[in-house]
Formats: C-alpha cells, structure tokens, sequence
C-alpha cells in the first residue's frame, strides 16, 4: 500500500485527492453531489477544504446521481457524484441508466478497497468471480469506466474522463480509485493552468450541399429535433432556420423546447400518446431532417411508417454527433456527422441559394395545430375531483414563467407531451431513454443547484415518491427550493391502464393493504415530518391557489392532487408492445386452469 504518511514540506507536496479537487475546480466543475464513507473520506475531506466547491449531501447515493444528470440537462455544465466503495456504488447504477440513455455528462468517482487488499477478499470487495470486480458493473452504463492506478495517475484520469464525457455524445463516465490513492501524496500542481478541452465537429461542406439539394426538391419538409438538439446553439440555429422557411417543427419528449412550442410552426411530440399535429406532420412528411435523435421506440410509434414515417420514400438527412446513431434505425439519404449547431446554420446558409418555399405545407401544419387544440380545450379547462392530469398541467403551465425548469415523472410525461408547452430550450427534465420511476423525485436537486433563482417544479406520481423518498430529505436538509407537486392516483396507474386493457384484472399496480383494502399514505404528514412545507388540494377551487403558494414558498414545499386514474390521454401514434400484450393475453386466458 502506498504511504499516506505527509513529508516534511508540505509547501511542494499534497494528497492526490487535493491535487485532483483543484484540478476539478480549474475544469468548471462547481457542484458535487454524494455520500460520505470510509472508501473516500480522504476525498471528501479535501472537498471540505476548497471553498469553490458546493458539496451537497445527498441521503442515498441515487439521489446523487440523479440530481448531477439533472444539472447537466438544464445547464449544459458538468456536475460530479462521489461516492463510497461496495453498496455506496452500487446505488448508482440505475441513474447511470438514465444518464446515459439520455446523454448527461456526469464524472462519477468512487472509492475501491485498498489496492494492496485486492486478492485478500476485503470488506465491501466484489471478488468472487474476478477480484475486484466493482467496476465491471458499470462499463454498460457509462460511456467509459476509468480504473485509477495510482495517486500520480489521478489528476491525468480525471482530465482524460472529463474530456470522455463532454466530447462526442456526452455521458456519464466512472472513475474507479482505491481508497488509499485519494490519501498519497504527489507533488503540488498549478492546476489552474489545466483547461478542458471541447472538441466541435464541423460539417463536411459537400455533405451540406447534399442535403440543402435534397431539402429544396421537397415539397413537405419537417424538422424532427431530439435530445441533441438541445445542445449548445443548436435551439436557437434550429428555431431560425424554421421561421425563415416554414419549416414545420417536430419533436421527441427529450426535445420539447428547442422550438417555443407556442410557436405556430411547433407541432409538438410524436409517439404512442404524442401529439396530432406531431404525429401527422412526420408521417406526411416527403423529408426529415432529424437533428440529434436515436429514433426512440416510444417516440416513433415502434418505428412504423403506418404511424410514423418511412423511409423510404420519405427522404431522411440525419444530424448527429454520434457516428453510430448514423443509419441504426432508418438508412439516410444524407448523413451528417457533426455538431448540431454548426450543422443547422451550415445548412440554414446553403439553403438561401435554393430558395426553397413551402406556403401551402405551413398552413396545411397550422391548421393541425388549431384543430388539436380545440380537441384538447375540454379536457384541460374542465376541473373535476379527482382532477385530469391535462386541467392540473394547464392550471400550471399558467402560473409558471416560459425559463422555468419542469421535471415530469415517467406516469405523466405523455400528458406533459400534450398539455404543457415548453418554451424554452432545457426547461423539461424526463426520463425518456431508461424511463426510471422516481427519477424525477431526485432530479429537481440538481436543476435548481445549476439554475439559482429559476422556479423548478416536479410533477411526480404518488408511486415516484415512494421510489426515492430520499430525495425529500436530501432537499429539506439543503433548504433547495423545489416543488413537488404530487399526482396521487393510489398506485401505479399508467401501467395499471395497460393491465386493465389487456388482461382485465389487476395485481401489483394497486395501492392495497393484505386485506385488499387501499393502502394510502399521507404523503403532507410524510413531507412535513422531514421539514417541507406541505399541504393537499380536497376541491377544484383550491389547486390555483395552493400551486401559487407552494411555488411561491422559497423552500422546499409540496402539494398533492387527486387525479383520477383513468385519463383521458390521447392515443395518436402506436406502441408494438400493446399487441404483445393483446396476443399474449389471449392465450393466457385460453390456457388457465387447463393442462400446462
């Protein structure tokens, strides 16, 4: 084991863990989330003596991940976890999920056992079918797993992973570091002087020619925007070239607000509960250009070109940073290997020369828009006890400024899809690629440690609390000014839809007691009992007035609505597994009770 004995001048030398929070702060990082154990206490100590980091203790270590993803969603800054060695890094693996399939960079250091302990089956050591297997577990839910081989090599890794995560697609990456590594001592470095390095793919000239050809010979273009297209610049390049040429604008649910979706050239999501206009535009759409989408399932109605488009005949320009996102699922007419923002305004000037218009498609795309919106108008203006999910989302959207961040749960983001306009770009949180309930209970710490002084809110499932009730502690013990608005429906509702449809009873999706009996929890005396204010909506014409105050609060504060539990959300896309369900169901009941 190396010596963690400090020598006599203290003035050239530090502990590696000392060197590496300097060399944290000169890379912009700013706010750390974890939890504190015996396999990164010299880690946490050199983070309690440099005062440009903010340490936020979180109560479990998933809060901690979810929150640093959040941070990046709506800043675009990179935010670290630390955690300890054993279970302290295994609760991270289901937000590394998230992180990933929703490409949030994250830098995740967490402690190991000591390296000289490695074969001796050490407390907390994974070693039964390799020794020290910790790590192993993370390689497919990060972008890179980063092992640490000594205290002179952790200041270097930490760099190379800082690069892995923002370069590229960005994602999560994992720093694995023996304990005894963070205590060593190295020479003092002027870490200051170290500067991250960003590295921007430029369009290939002849690429953008390409499309801008193809995008002028069209008659029914549409811009389909995913999560990438959230990244920096790309919002603003993508709104511009759209108003400039009636290009109607589609969405995934990771994309909502790269275009204000007041804006009449905004047709919103696509998907199995997407939007009208959303779906429509895509489907009759005679070219796509998708700006940082991997074509989620969900999103793209299982990839049918009944409900989605096909292509071909459609014609198909792809943008994206990630090579490999690049003719995955739909083969391209033009590929376009490149930062979203430089693409779109490379083809944005192309497209001046050709001189494309597109009057008759932008109208037909505005008509949609206000035939959808006059379906919608009674659903959302109605109020009833218990509420719909799209009266609650309207009565909200309403009492909130266009920069403020809303996290939806995964039960509600479909209504979020079509009730709550986003106006501004990075403003929605979802949990659209691992879709993890409880998720959105954590993730409200972190947008509001990136965006001081921005209202955040988070509109949760009675079920997402439960999921990571951590969270609410977490918040009160911060005094974060997050709101939690609740949506309790007693149980798992937005699944327990689907197994109502398909199989006609329920099991496991009900809030029930042994007895069967509903179970409920008090979730304003649960709140309350860790310090946040708390209050229930019990009539319609108290939700305007108890969602002002709680916003209003300047603490952590929640509120809870009845919602029914059957909503009418709109199915305008499609979902293979409904006819799975439906096949499968069918020889279910043929089969019970008979001979296997």
């Amino acid at each position: 084991m190396e010596s963690t004995t400090m020598p006599s001048t203290p003035e050239t030398l530090q502990t590696a863990a000392q060197s590496l929070v300097r060399v944290m702060v000169a890379h912009g990082i700013t706010t750390v989330f974890g939890t504190v154990g015996h396999g990164n206490l010299s880690l946490i100590d050199a983070i309690a003596g440099e005062k440009r980091l903010n340490f936020v203790s979180a109560f479990h270590e998933q809060v901690a991940i979810h929150a640093a993803d959040a941070y990046f969603r709506v800043s675009g800054r990179v935010a670290a976890v630390v955690t300890t060695v054993g279970p302290g890094a295994t609760n991270l693996t289901t937000g590394l999920g998230d992180a990933l399939l929703d490409s949030s960079a994250v830098i995740v250091i967490t402690g190991g056992v000591p390296s000289e302990y490695v074969r001796k089956d050490p407390l907390q050591s994974l070693s039964v079918a390799a020794d020290n297997s910790q790590s192993e577990i993370f390689r497919p839910l990060t972008k890179r797993v980063f092992e640490v081989g000594s205290s002179a090599d952790l200041v270097p890794t930490f760099s190379r992973a800082f690069s892995e995560a923002i370069n590229g697609r960005p994602g999560p990456v994992l720093m694995h570091v023996p304990l005894d590594f963070f205590a060593g001592p190295v020479p003092a470095t002027n870490a200051e002087s170290v500067a991250p390095a960003r590295f921007v793919p430029f369009p290939d000239p002849a690429q953008i020619a390409l499309a801008a050809k193809a995008i002028g010979l069209a008659e029914r273009p549409v811009l389909y925007c995913g999560g990438g297209a959230q990244a920096e610049g790309a919002p603003e390049a993508i709104t511009e070239l759209a108003r400039e040429f009636g290009i109607p604008v589609a969405t995934t649910m990771s994309g909502q607000g790269v275009i204000d979706e007041d804006d009449p050239l905004a047709m919103g999501t696509t998907g199995v509960v997407g939007t009208r206009p959303g779906n429509t535009v895509v489907r009759e759409a005679d070219l796509v250009i998708a700006v940082g989408t991997r074509f989620p399932e969900m999103d793209t109605s299982s990839w049918r070109s009944d409900f989605f488009s096909g292509f071909p005949p459609a014609k198909l320009i792809h943008i994206d940073i990630d090579p490999l996102v690049l003719n995955r699922v739909f083969p391209s007419d033009v590929a376009i290997n490149a930062d979203a923002a430089a693409a779109v305004r490379a083809l944005r000037a192309e497209l001046r020369s050709v001189s494309p218009e597109w009057s008759d498609w932008s109208e037909r795309a505005a008509t949609l828009r206000e035939d959808w919106s006059r379906e919608l108008e009674e659903v959302r203006s109605t109020p009833s006890m218990p509420f719909e999910p799209a009266f609650v989302l309207t009565r909200l959207r309403e009492q909130l400024p266009a920069a403020a961040v809303l996290v939806s749960g995964v039960g509600v983001r479909h209504a979020v899809a079509q009730h709550y306009p986003v106006r501004s770009p990075r403003t929605l949180v979802v949990a659209s690629g691992f879709g993890t309930m409880g998720q959105e209970t954590a993730a409200p710490l972190g947008a509001v440690e990136a965006l001081p002084g921005t209202p955040v809110v988070a509109v949760v499932g009675d079920g997402a609390v439960l999921a990571c009730l951590a969270a609410l502690p977490t918040a009160a013990a911060a005094g974060e000014n997050v709101t939690w608005v609740v949506l309790d429906n007693g149980g798992y509702a937005s699944i327990a839809i689907y197994q109502a449809k398909h199989f006609g009873r329920l099991l496991g999706t009900d809030f029930v007691d042994a007895a069967g009996a509903p179970y409920t929890v008090d979730f304003v005396q649960l709140a309350q009992s860790f310090g946040i204010s708390a209050d229930r909506v019990v009539s319609e014409s108290e939700l305007d007035e108890k969602l002002a105050a709680a916003i209003a609060h300047g603490g952590p504060s929640l509120v809870v609505v009845p919602i029914t539990r059957t909503p009418r959300i709109q199915g305008t896309g499609h979902w293979d597994v409904n006819d799975i369900f439906a096949a499968g169901a069918t020889y279910s009941r043929a089969g019970e009770g008979g001979d296997v």
